[in-house]
């Protein structure tokens, strides 16, 4: 009978523990048109417009990028970037080989530059670039607003 008498005091304890704020996430993304096919992972993305959201409030996060009008979408792991600062624009910045182009940072307004991990693709490629002509590879910007 005893333990009868507990059993609600812990169920309310359990309930009430279950019901403590956490710390929100909040949905963040942007849109863009960008004017080139581009890399994420193992995807090739069109040329399109392309949104890129994810859920904002912890240091790593799944990134969604999708290009609607060709029925395309795909999953990449990010990470804030150092530093406290904010971004004021939104933009996706791509690094460039040749003509290959992989999604490297998202700009999402009011929040940090999130960097994507590199996949295995571009990592070879710049091995050989860094091989071959011993440089970086060229940062092209495209402007992005809240999606």
């Amino acid at each position: 009978m005893k333990k009868y008498v507990w059993l609600p005091l812990i169920l309310l304890a359990v309930f009430g523990l279950a019901a403590t704020p956490t710390k929100a996430q909040s949905a963040c993304g942007v849109r863009a048109d960008v004017p080139f096919d581009f890399i994420v992972g193992d995807t090739t993305l069109s040329a399109g417009r392309i949104s890129v959201g994810g859920a904002s409030g912890s240091e790593a996060r799944s990134l969604s990028i999708t290009n609607y009008a060709k029925g395309q979408s795909t999953f990449r792991l990010a990470q804030s970037l150092m530093g406290p600062d904010t971004t004021e624009q939104g933009k996706l910045v791509f690094h460039k080989y040749g003509n290959q182009y992989f999604l490297a940072e998202v700009w999402v307004p009011g929040f940090k530059v999130l960097e994507l991990a590199k996949s295995k693709s571009e990592r070879a490629i710049e091995r050989e670039t860094k091989l071959s002509k011993n440089s970086k590879p060229e940062l092209v910007s495209v402007l992005a607003d809240m999606q």
